[in-house]
C-alpha cells in the first residue's frame, strides 16, 4: 500500500468528480479496462469523487462515451504537477534535490544505537564495546559485518549467551540475552555441615543429605548448626562423614528507613511545557522548532532520535514537605522500601511488610520498613576431619 501511494505520487494523479445516472456501471467497466480508482466517495445518487492516475484518466474516454457522465479534475497531485508549478524557480529545485540528496547519504550512515534486552549488563557496557568494534552514530553502514560483531560480543562478555545486531534505516538495534550462570561445582568428597547464615525461624526443612538437628518452628542464631554433615552408626561403622545438603526455607527481616526535613522543597511538574527540536550531528545541531521557555524552573528530558535531537523542558514549582505530607510519606516509603529490598538475596519471598512514620511537628519525618521474607539461610561449612 505504501509502494502504490509513492509510485502514485511520482507518477503523478488526479482528483476526479463524476456526475451521472449510471454510476455503479461507471466503476464496473473502469475495473474491466483495468483502470485503477481508490479514495472513492459517493456524495450523492448522481455524483462520486475518486482519484486516478494519469494514464488511467485518458482511458476514461472510451467509457465515457458509452455512459455520457460528466468528468471533471478537481485537483492535480504528484511531483510532476509540482516540478511544472516551480519550473520557472531553478533554484528552490536545485536546492530540494541537494537536499534529497543529503538526506540519502545520511541514510547510509548510523546515526543512533539502542540496546534491548539487558537487564545484569549495564547498556553503557554493551554501548562502549559496539564502540570498539565500530558501531557508532556516523559510522557507515557498509562496513558493518554484523555476524562478526555478534560473535565478538559474545566472546568479550561473558555474560551474555545470545547477540542480534540489526541496522534498520538509521538505527543499530542490538538485542541480547543473558546466561544463567551455573551453580558452583560442588567437591562432595569434602564433608561439610550446613550453618545459620543467619537469625530466624525456620518455617521449612529440606534435607538431601546429612542429619537434621533443628526443626520447623525453631528460631536459630547466625552460624548455629543446621544439617549435620557427621551421621553416627552407633551398632554398624560407626561415624561417617557427608557432605550435607538440603534447604532450610526460614522467616527472616529486613529493615529500610528513610528521613526528609519537612522545611525542604520537592519538584513538582505543573503540566506546561516547551519543546526544542535540533536537526544534525554532534555540535553542528540547528533548531527548527523552537518554543520559548517561560518560567524559571524545569526539569528537562532529551531524546535523540536519528539526526533529530528533542528537548523537552518541563516547569516544576518548589513545594515544602510540610504543605504535602501525604506526598513525603509515599516518598519516603518508596526509599525505605529501595533500601530494604537492596539487602534481600534473590530468590527471598516477601510474605508480610509493616510500615511506620515517626514525625517530629513541623521539623521532620521518618519512615521505617519492616518486610518479613521466606529464604535459605542454610550455608555449608567444611568439617576439617584429622
Amino acid at each position: 500500500m505504501i509502494f502504490m501511494r509513492i509510485w502514485n505520487y511520482l507518477t503523478g494523479y488526479l482528483v476526479i468528480r463524476v456526475d451521472g445516472l449510471s454510476l455503479e456501471k461507471f466503476i464496473n467497466l473502469a475495473v474491466t479496462k483495468g483502470i485503477y480508482l481508490w479514495k472513492i466517495n459517493r456524495h450523492s445518487y448522481t455524483s462520486l469523487t475518486a482519484c486516478i492516475g494519469i494514464n488511467g484518466f485518458k482511458k476514461l474516454h472510451s467509457i465515457n462515451r458509452k455512459l455520457h457522465c460528466r468528468i471533471r479534475i478537481l485537483e492535480k497531485r504528484g511531483f510532476p504537477f509540482t516540478a511544472y508549478r516551480y519550473r520557472h524557480r531553478k533554484l528552490l529545485i536545485a536546492g530540494m534535490l541537494i537536499f534529497l540528496a543529503i538526506l540519502y547519504g545520511f541514510s547510509a550512515f548510523i546515526w543512533s544505537v539502542d540496546v534491548e534486552g539487558n537487564e545484569q549488563v549495564s547498556k553503557e557496557t554493551l554501548i562502549n564495546e559496539l564502540l570498539e568494534l565500530g558501531v557508532r552514530p556516523g559510522a557507515f553502514k557498509g562496513r558493518i559485518n554484523t555476524l562478526e560483531i555478534e560473535n565478538r560480543l559474545i566472546i568479550d562478555i561473558p555474560q551474555l549467551s545470545w547477540a542480534s545486531l540489526e541496522i534498520r534505516g538509521s538505527r543499530a538495534i542490538l538485542r541480547v540475552a543473558e546466561g544463567v550462570k551455573p551453580p558452583p561445582i560442588v567437591n562432595k568428597d569434602i564433608p561439610a555441615n550446613i550453618i545459620a547464615a543467619k537469625d530466624g525461624i525456620i518455617d521449612k526443612l529440606i534435607v538431601l543429605e546429612g542429619l537434621a538437628v533443628v526443626k520447623a518452628g525453631q528460631t536459630v542464631k547466625k552460624g548455629q548448626l543446621l544439617i549435620s554433615g557427621i551421621i553416627e552408626h552407633p551398632e554398624t561403622i560407626g561415624l561417617r562423614y557427608v557432605r550435607a545438603m538440603g534447604q532450610v526455607i526460614s522467616r527472616t527481616w529486613y529493615e529500610g528507613r528513610d528521613s526528609l526535613r519537612l522545611d525542604d522543597t520537592y519538584r513538582k511538574r505543573t503540566g506546561r511545557t516547551a519543546v526544542i527540536k535540533y536537526f544534525g550531528l554532534g555540535d553542528f545541531r540547528f533548531p527548527y522548532k523552537k518554543e520559548d521557555i517561560s518560567f524559571d524552573e524545569y526539569d528537562v528530558e532529551v531524546t535523540v532520535d536519528g539526526l533529530v535531537r528533542t528537548e523537552v523542558y518541563h516547569e516544576v514549582e518548589l513545594i515544602p514537605w510540610k504543605k504535602d505530607i501525604n506526598e513525603a510519606k509515599a516518598m519516603l516509603a518508596r526509599t525505605a522500601e529501595a533500601k530494604a529490598k537492596a539487602d534481600m538475596p534473590e530468590g527471598a519471598k516477601i510474605v508480610d511488610k509493616k510500615l511506620k512514620y515517626d514525625i517530629i511537628e513541623g521539623e521532620s519525618i521518618t519512615a521505617v520498613l519492616y518486610i518479613e521474607v521466606l529464604e535459605d539461610i542454610g550455608m555449608q561449612q567444611d568439617i576439617n576431619v584429622q
